[in-house]
């Protein structure tokens, strides 16, 4: 019989308006980033509904991204078991909380799991350039967007398997799947006296998904709304 593995514990069906909240805050200095927390109710009386929370934004403002680089400031490679953006490159994490899986008839049928969780979304990342004076050049503002990306699997986190066998070891938490973003370098340049900047990132259309799970069958949780950054 496979144990269960550690993890983070995680928010469960409430949660505080601190993750309610989101903004954006531009300085020269830098941008002070929010958390966000959306509910997405089950896709059919008696299923299984999510709480996701976006969260760990790294917006890099100025922007200079060392594509080879591990463990400088500018670094955009990720190290062992690191599992969210850094900070040369910038990314995001996504959290998600799933309500009423003890009540799944898999789930009290104690079926063994070997699915995994999925997740989809819609991005976009602003660059420019800020002027001397700390105002960002507008002039020089583009859009970098991905479509329909693969979000990266946080360790063991979306194996069903553990998010099944957590929540039987506590009742208390209503675990699910956990996945990060850590965007590839944007190469552009700025005329001489400004600096590029990363001015915001939006993250759209999430879609986490499962198929052939016995616990969760095969379905997707959709949050058609964007969160920014």
């Amino acid at each position: 019989m496979r144990s269960i593995m550690p993890g983070r514990r995680r928010v469960g069906r409430y949660v505080g308006a601190l993750g309610a909240a989101l903004g954006l805050v531009l300085g020269a200095g830098g941008a002070a980033r929010a958390t966000q927390t959306v509910e997405i109710p089950a896709n059919a009386p008696g299923g299984v509904s999510a709480t996701v929370t976006f969260e760990r934004p790294v917006v890099p403002q100025p922007y200079t991204p060392d594509p080879t680089d591990y463990w400088g400031p500018n670094r955009c490679l990720l190290t062992y078991h690191v599992y969210e953006g850094t900070p040369g490159c910038g990314g995001f994490v996504v959290d998600v909380a799933l309500h009423d899986v003890r009540t799944q008839p898999g789930f009290l049928a104690g079926v063994d799991e070997s699915a995994y969780f999925t997740a989809k979304a819609d991005t976009e990342r602003t660059f420019g350039c800020l002027r001397a004076d700390g105002t960002f050049d507008w002039g020089s503002a583009f859009v970098v967007r991905l479509d329909d990306v693969d979000l990266g699997a946080v360790h063991y986190e979306t194996s069903a398997y553990w998010v099944v066998q957590t929540q039987r070891a506590d009742p208390a938490n209503d675990v699910g799947p956990a996945f990060y973003m850590n965007f590839p370098a944007v190469d552009f340049t700025c005329p001489e006296g400004q600096v590029k900047w990363q001015y915001g990132l939006k993250v759209s259309d999430l879609r986490v998904s499962i198929a052939d799970s016995p616990v969760f069958g095969t379905q997707t949780w959709r949050h058609d709304g964007a969160y920014y950054a």
